[in-house]
């Protein structure tokens, strides 16, 4: 059986920066008005934008710790 491991190198915000890529193409492809699949896309696609930005801030901070 293979068990599902997590990488310390990949953080759970970057997990759910993808994740929310990935519903932002969904959203794009949905059933609903122009409108609606639009401000879906920007909806994730922001959250996407500042998960990843905290994870590069996790990131360094975490590179900080390890020089001092």
């Amino acid at each position: 059986m293979v068990h599902p491991t997590v990488s310390p190198l990949r953080s759970s915000r970057r997990a759910r920066a993808a994740a929310h890529r990935a519903m932002a193409m969904a959203a794009l492809a949905s059933n609903s008005s122009a409108r609606v699949r639009y401000r879906r896309y920007h909806l994730h696609m922001s959250k996407a934008e500042a998960l990843a930005l905290a994870a590069d801030l996790q990131g360094k901070d975490d590179l900080a710790g390890v020089k001092a």
